[in-house]
C-alpha cells in the first residue's frame, strides 16, 4: 500500500520548462541557467532550453493522467471539457491564437525526388507534375483588378449580361497585357476587336469571349465550362465553314485565319500541352496554300474582296510565325514556319513582338543552324562544316551591331528591345557556341537580362518577359547562387514584398508575378525546375562523365534543356 502524501508539502509536478536533455531522458531538471544541475553533474558542457511545439491532439493525449483529468474535484472535469471542446467554440476572451500567415510565397525551396534522376518516358509532358501554386497566387493578383472590370460593355448588343462582362474583361484586361507599353495600341483591340464586331458570323465574337473566359478560369473554376462552351462553338463554326466553302474561298478568307489564331491563343492560356501546335500546323498549311494560289484569277478576285482586312491577315500570319520561332528556340527542333517568312531588311519596331522582324529573322536563323548542327555526323564533309561555321560567325557579328528604327523615347520600349537583343545573343552562344553556365559571357548576359526583367516588371510590364526569363533561368550554374543585383538596394514590389537579389529565387518570384499573364507559366516553371534539378544532379558526377553527353546532345543546351521543351510556348 503506497504511503500517504504529506498534505503540508507541495505536490511535485514535472515541469515543462526544463532543458532539452533532461526532458528527453525524463530527468527532473532544476532549471538552472545557463547550465542546469543534472547536466553539469553528468559532464555536459552545453545545456539548451528550447520550446518544442506539439499538435493539440498529441498534447491532450499526453496530458492524460498528469494534469488532473480524472480528479474528483470540479477542476479536473472542467479541464477535460475544455480539452475536448473544439477551438472554435471556446471563449475568445480566455484564449489567444496565432494568426494564420497571410503571405505564403510559392518559391524558396526546390525539392528533388528519385523520379527526377530516372529517365523519363516522354519529354513532352506539360503540366502534370507542376505545382498549383501559380493558380493560388494568380487568384490573389486578379481579384485586386476585377473591381474595375465589372462594368459591362453597353455599346454592343450581346445576348446576356455575362457576355458583356466577358467582353469588358477582354478589352480592359487581356488586350493591355499583349504589348509592353500602356501608351501603345494592342492589335487585339485595334484590329481583332473591330473585325469581330463587323463580322456577320458570331464565331469571332464567341472566340473573344472564350479567350476572356479561359483567362478568368485560371482563378475562378466556374468559368471553365463557359470557356469550353465558347471553344466548342468556334470549332463547330470553323468546321462548317471549311466544309461548305471552296478551297479558294478558304485560302482567301481572313475570318478563318483569325479564328485559328484565337483558338491557338485560347489553348495557350488554358495551360496547353501540344494542342496549340495543332492550330499552328493548320495555319501553316493554310498560309502556304494562300500564297501559292494567289496566281489564279479567282484567287485574286477573292483576295481583292478581302483587301480592307489585309492588315489583319498580315498580323495573323506574323502571330503564328513568331510563336513558332520563340517556341523552337528551346527545343531546337525544325521550325514549322521557314525563316523565309521574315524580312531581314525590316528594321521597324513591332510593339507587339517587342523587337523588329529583322531580329526575329536572326533568331530563326540560329534555330535552323542549331538544327543543322544537331544532324551532323562523322561522314559530314569539311566544306559543309566550314559553311556552318561561317554562318555562325556571321550571326554573331550581326547581333553585335543592333539596328532598330524607332522614334520612341520611351525607356520601357528601349529596355524591351534591349532585353530581346541580349536574350538572342545568349541563345546564340548557348545553341551554337557550346557555352555553359560558367562561361563568362553567359554569366554576364544572364545578369543583364535579369536586371532588365526586374526594371520592366517594376514598371508593370508583363508582355514579352517569359522567353528572356526562361533563357536566363536555364543557364544558371547549380554550384553558384548568382547575385544579379550587387548594389545594396531594397527592392520592393507593389505588395511590399522584397524582391530577391539572387537569381533562382528571383526567377521563381517573377514566374509568380507572371502567373496572371497570357503565357503558359505553369509549363515554363515546370521545365525550369527540371533543368535545375538535372544540372544539380550532373554536378555530382565525375568530370569524365560530365564531359561525355549523350549521342544526341551535341552541346550543353541540347543535353539539359532541349529534351524537356517539346511544344513549349514561350512568346
Amino acid at each position: 500500500m503506497p504511503r500517504r502524501r504529506n498534505p503540508s508539502k507541495q505536490v511535485s509536478r514535472r515541469s515543462h520548462r526544463g532543458c532539452h536533455r533532461c526532458r528527453l531522458h525524463k530527468i527532473r531538471c532544476d532549471e538552472t541557467k545557463p547550465h542546469c544541475g543534472p547536466c553539469v553533474s553528468r559532464g555536459y558542457s552545453d545545456c539548451v532550453y528550447v520550446q518544442i511545439l506539439k499538435w493539440e491532439t498529441d498534447y491532450v493525449g499526453r496530458a492524460f493522467g498528469r494534469a488532473g483529468v480524472w480528479s474528483k474535484s470540479g477542476a479536473g472535469t472542467n479541464n477535460k471539457r475544455k480539452a475536448s471542446t473544439p477551438p472554435s467554440t471556446l471563449d475568445k476572451n480566455n484564449h489567444n491564437y496565432c494568426s494564420v500567415p497571410t503571405r505564403v510565397l510559392p518559391y524558396g525551396f526546390l525539392n528533388s525526388f528519385v523520379t527526377d534522376f530516372m529517365k523519363e518516358e516522354s519529354s513532352s509532358s506539360s503540366s502534370d507534375d507542376s505545382s498549383s501554386d501559380d493558380h493560388r497566387s494568380a487568384a490573389l493578383t486578379l481579384r485586386k483588378n476585377l473591381g474595375s472590370l465589372n462594368r459591362p460593355v453597353t455599346y454592343i448588343q450581346l445576348d446576356t449580361q455575362a457576355e458583356s462582362h466577358l467582353l469588358s474583361y477582354y478589352l480592359n484586361r487581356i488586350c493591355p497585357m499583349t504589348i509592353p507599353c500602356a501608351k501603345g495600341e494592342s492589335p487585339f483591340s485595334a484590329l481583332i476587336f473591330p473585325f469581330a464586331v463587323s463580322s456577320a458570323s458570331p464565331a469571332l465574337m464567341h472566340a473573344l469571349l472564350g479567350l476572356a473566359a479561359s483567362h478568368r478560369a485560371r482563378t475562378d473554376s466556374s468559368y471553365q465550362s463557359v470557356a469550353l462552351s465558347y471553344s466548342a462553338k468556334v470549332i463547330r463554326s470553323l468546321r462548317l465553314t471549311i466544309d461548305n466553302r471552296s478551297s479558294i474561298d478558304i485560302a482567301a478568307s481572313s475570318e478563318i485565319l483569325v479564328l485559328m489564331m484565337l483558338l491557338c491563343q485560347l489553348e495557350i492560356i488554358a495551360e496547353c500541352d501540344k494542342r496549340w501546335v495543332t492550330h499552328l500546323r493548320g495555319a501553316r498549311d493554310l498560309i502556304r496554300f494562300r500564297r501559292q494560289g494567289m496566281s489564279s484569277d479567282a484567287a485574286k478576285m477573292a483576295t481583292k474582296q478581302q483587301s480592307p482586312w489585309e492588315q489583319i491577315i498580315k498580323f495573323a500570319e506574323r502571330y503564328f510565325a513568331f510563336y513558332d520561332v520563340m517556341g523552337r528556340t528551346a527545343c531546337g527542333e525544325e521550325p514549322i514556319f521557314g525563316n523565309d517568312f521574315w524580312s531581314a531588311q525590316e528594321d521597324q519596331l513591332d510593339l507587339w513582338m517587342g523587337c523588329s522582324p529583322h531580329l526575329v529573322s536572326i533568331i530563326g536563323e540560329v534555330t535552323e543552324l542549331s538544327f543543322k548542327y544537331k544532324r551532323l555526323s562523322a561522314s559530314t564533309t569539311e566544306d559543309y562544316w566550314q559553311d556552318l561555321e561561317k554562318q555562325r560567325m556571321r550571326l554573331t557579328s550581326v547581333l553585335q551591331r543592333p539596328k532598330l528604327k524607332s522614334d520612341s523615347d520611351d525607356m520601357i520600349i528601349r529596355n524591351t528591345v534591349e532585353l530581346k537583343r541580349l536574350t538572342a545573343e545568349l541563345y546564340l552562344h548557348s545553341a551554337l557556341n557550346d557555352s555553359t553556365p560558367t562561361t563568362p559571357i553567359i554569366r554576364q548576359n544572364v545578369k543583364k537580362i535579369l536586371r532588365l526583367v526586374a526594371m520592366l516588371l517594376g514598371a508593370g510590364v508583363k508582355a514579352g518577359l517569359t522567353w528572356p526569363l526562361f533563357m536566363a533561368a536555364c543557364q544558371l550554374d547549380p554550384t553558384e547562387e548568382l547575385e544579379w543585383e550587387t548594389e545594396d538596394l531594397d527592392y520592393k514590389d507593389d505588395d511590399d514584398v522584397a524582391v530577391p537579389h539572387h537569381a533562382r529565387p528571383f526567377v521563381l518570384y517573377v514566374l509568380e508575378k507572371l502567373s496572371d499573364s497570357l503565357s503558359n507559366v505553369t509549363r515554363t516553371r515546370s521545365v525550369i525546375e527540371k533543368v535545375w534539378k538535372q544540372r544539380e544532379a550532373a554536378s555530382f558526377l565525375s568530370y569524365d562523365r560530365q564531359q561525355s553527353p549523350s549521342p544526341k546532345a551535341f552541346n550543353d543546351w541540347a543535353r539539359f534543356v532541349a529534351p524537356l521543351c517539346h511544344n513549349i510556348s514561350l512568346a
